[in-house]
């Protein structure tokens, strides 16, 4: 069984994005939502520096799942609740 040394919460943060409105525009405005709150967390604030590459919804999925398998591998629990 695996030990989650870290819990984190996305869930407020992936529905606040809007898919109903322009793609470039909801995105320009939810990322720096999620750089706020990853400087919050130690263990994924180094992922603010390529947060600033995604223009485009398939881009911020790409970046997402990379966070997602950075806390796989590091042990960091993301709970959705």
């Amino acid at each position: 069984m695996a030990v989650w040394y870290v819990h984190v919460q996305f869930r407020d943060l992936l529905e606040n994005y809007d898919g109903r409105k322009d793609e470039l525009k909801e995105i320009k405005r939810i990322k720096p939502l999620w750089k706020k709150r990853f400087e919050t967390i130690p263990h994924l604030k180094h992922f603010t520096k390529t947060l600033f590459k995604v223009k485009t919804e398939a881009g911020f999925n790409k970046w997402l799942n990379t966070v997602f398998d950075y806390c796989d591998e590091h042990h960091i629990w993301v709970d959705f609740k």
